[in-house]
C-alpha cells in the first residue's frame, strides 16, 4: 500500500490536497481501500509523533513549508536526522523558501495552488520507484489511466466513445475507432463495429447477443460472431 501524509494548516488546503491527491491515484486505477492511504495533519505535532512511533508509516509527505510554529522545512530536517526515508514535496505560497529545503533531498517544490499534472508527475515517479503499487494494464484516455479489468465494453458515442465501467458510464474523448488500436490485441473484441467487449465481462455468447456479467445484452452482428466466439473459447482454455 501506499502512503501519504498531507499536512497543511489550512484546513481548505489540506483538504484540497487530500482530493487531488486521491483523484490522481483513482485515475490510475489505484483502490483507496487496497492501494493507497491518504491522512491529514493540521500541524505538525501529530505527525512527528505518528513518524517517531512508526518511522515507516508513509512513503510520502507532502508538507506546506510554512507550518504555523514549526516550518515544514524544519519538520523535515528532524525526519532526516532521525533517517527517515519518505519522499517529501513541500507546498508554499512563496517561492523564496525553495533554497532552505534544498538539504532534505525534495522529491518536488509545488507553489500554491498546487499544479494537479505537476503532483500527478511526483506521484507517478515516486510509486514508480517504490514499486509499492503493481503496474496493472491501463487504457489511457486524455489525462487518465483507466484499469482495463473495469472496462465492461465500449461503445460509438458520436465522434467519442462511451464508455461502461464498475462504477459507473464515462464518455471518453477518442473516437473507438482510436481507442480500439491498442485493445484488441489485450482481450477485447467486436461484437458489432459499434461495441468493443472485454472478454473478462462475458458471460454468453450468443448468435445475435452477448449477455454480460452485469446482466446487458449487447448485439452480435453476423460478420464479428465468429472472431468473437473464437476469442471467447481461447480465453477460457
Amino acid at each position: 500500500m501506499y502512503r501519504i501524509a498531507v499536512c497543511d494548516d489550512e484546513p481548505l488546503m489540506a483538504e484540497e490536497n487530500v482530493n487531488m491527491a486521491r483523484r490522481i491515484l483513482n485515475g490510475r486505477g489505484m483502490d483507496p481501500e487496497r492501494d493507497y492511504q491518504i491522512d491529514a495533519y493540521l500541524s505538525p505535532d501529530p505527525l512527528m509523533e505518528k513518524l517517531t512511533a512508526q518511522p515507516n508509516a508513509y512513503d510520502l509527505l507532502l508538507l506546506d513549508i510554512e507550518l504555523s510554529g514549526e516550518s515544514g522545512v524544519e519538520l523535515a530536517a528532524f525526519l532526516r536526522e532521525k533517517r527517515f526515508e519518505a519522499s517529501i514535496i513541500y507546498v508554499t505560497g512563496h517561492a523564496g523558501f525553495a533554497l532552505d529545503s534544498f538539504p532534505t533531498r525534495p522529491l518536488d517544490y509545488l507553489l500554491k495552488p498546487v499544479n494537479e499534472e505537476r503532483l500527478a508527475a511526483a506521484l507517478d515517479w515516486d510509486i514508480r520507484k517504490k514499486s509499492r503499487v503493481p503496474e496493472r494494464p491501463m487504457l489511457r484516455s486524455g489525462t487518465r489511466a483507466i484499469l482495463l479489468s473495469s472496462i465492461h465494453y465500449l461503445e460509438i458515442h458520436g465522434r467519442r466513445t462511451l464508455a461502461h465501467l464498475d462504477r459507473g458510464d464515462e464518455i471518453l474523448p477518442e473516437p473507438l475507432s482510436k481507442l480500439e488500436r491498442s485493445l484488441l490485441d489485450r482481450g477485447f473484441r467486436h461484437s458489432h463495429f459499434s461495441y468493443l467487449v472485454n472478454l473478462e465481462h462475458v458471460e454468453q455468447i450468443r448468435r445475435t447477443e452477448v449477455l454480460m456479467d452485469s446482466g446487458e445484452r449487447l448485439p452480435v452482428s453476423r460478420s464479428c460472431y465468429q472472431e468473437l466466439m473464437n476469442s471467447y473459447i481461447d480465453q477460457m482454455k
